[in-house]
């Protein structure tokens, strides 16, 4: 769906890497267009931003976009002991207060891949450690290939809640949707709404109840924004409700 108010900025979380001997904070820019090609001005969010700071810029925004990463949330963060070859403190942390800040002040909220995964985390929600070793799991994980074409290509169908947003956006029940994650959700936190699910049960999408816009996809609607019926459903009615946002 095309916009045509406003144009909304839209906060977009980093990710902390190291890059030789540097550390960096980025964030990829399949992110980045997605948002300018349906209108809106992304604004980077770096770790460094907290309290009463991250207040003032939040209330200056009309929506936030939380990514996805190679990184995990820290399992300490949902009562569990493993270990986690990345993780990303600086990441959680600033995450799980834009969440906070989303629910007592409306403000629309996106969640993609680990985006989804910490939005979860953030309301009191859990996570599997490793979900292809589910019994009955399908495969979820990321192609092992260097070609975006096939490493982002539809790998396995969603079965879309009959009273879910994306079913009355999509006209449909069914979709198909890439996937690229080795973790998922446990347990759904309280207040969250299931708006769809793998073949194999697995939560791929969620919103929270009483919020204009708190929503989270575990598949990559990024990768071709403007051509793929998914990712215009998704981020057309995010760049919408940001747009309608009143800071």
């Amino acid at each position: 769906m095309e916009t045509s108010a406003k144009q909304p900025l839209i906060g977009v979380i980093t990710c902390h890497k190291p890059q030789g001997a540097y550390q960096v904070q980025s964030v990829n820019e399949f992110y980045l267009n997605a948002l300018s090609e349906y209108g809106a001005s992304p604004v980077i969010l770096t770790h460094q931003l907290s309290g009463d700071t991250l207040g003032r810029v939040l209330a200056q925004l009309d929506g936030v976009l939380l990514t996805g990463s190679h990184s995990n949330v820290h399992p300490s963060l949902y009562g569990a002991s493993h270990l986690e070859p990345q993780l990303d403190a600086g990441r959680d942390s600033l995450a799980f207060a834009i969440v906070e800040y989303s629910k007592q002040h409306a403000l629309p909220v996106l969640g993609i891949c680990r985006g989804f995964q910490e939005m979860n985390v953030a309301l009191g929600g859990s996570l599997h450690h490793k979900v292809y070793q589910l019994e009955g799991s399908i495969e979820h994980r990321e192609p092992d290939t260097e070609d975006f074409n096939q490493k982002y290509a539809d790998q396995h169908r969603l079965k879309l809640a009959t009273d879910s947003w994306l079913a009355k956006w999509l006209n449909s029940h069914t979709a198909d949707v890439n996937s690229l994650h080795n973790q998922g959700v446990k347990r759904l936190a309280d207040g969250l709404i299931i708006e769809a699910q793998a073949e194999d049960g697995l939560v791929e999408a969620y919103r929270l109840a009483e919020h204009p816009f708190f929503y989270a996809v575990q598949w990559h609607p990024e990768w071709q924004a403007k051509s793929n019926l998914i990712s215009q459903a998704i981020f057309g009615h995010f760049v919408q409700a940001a747009q309608q946002h009143q800071p």
